[in-house]
């Protein structure tokens, strides 16, 4: 069987974290369109070993990670702390329900897009562009 250089490119994959079965469905169903991969995880350690699985895989690092502030064993900006050192790079978006001064100053350091809940489909999808544009 010949490869073709379609092949060798990547799926472009999306990372979702959040406790809520609910809100996964929904981050799906806004960025299923504009991406061949989504991988769900429902906690912080979920999180961690699938960012951690991409870092040291030999697997493409996520596209775009969406995560929740927080979740069961770790909160979502730990890990994206502890993780961003691997991946400068990568846009990253905090939901959050819990939208305080501090959550905007650690994912502001970490170039993060912080989202409070609840949120519209338009601003996932403003976020989802903004941190694309980087």
């Amino acid at each position: 069987m010949q490869t073709t250089a379609l092949d060798k490119i990547p799926p472009r994959r999306v990372v979702i974290a959040d406790d809520s079965a609910e809100m996964r469905w929904l981050v799906r169903n806004l960025v299923r369109d504009h991406f061949d991969l989504l991988v769900e995880v429902s906690d912080g350690r979920g999180l961690m070993w699938e960012l951690l699985r991409s870092s040291y895989a030999n697997s493409p690092p996520p596209a775009l990670v969406i995560s929740d502030l927080a979740m069961p064993a770790y909160n979502g900006l730990d890990v994206l702390e502890a993780w961003r050192d691997l991946h400068p790079h990568i846009p990253l978006i905090v939901i959050t329900a819990f939208p305080e001064p501090e959550v905007y100053d650690r994912a502001r350091h970490l170039g993060a897009y912080v989202l409070a809940k609840p949120f519209t489909t338009t601003a996932m999808r403003k976020a989802i562009a903004e941190v694309k544009r980087g």
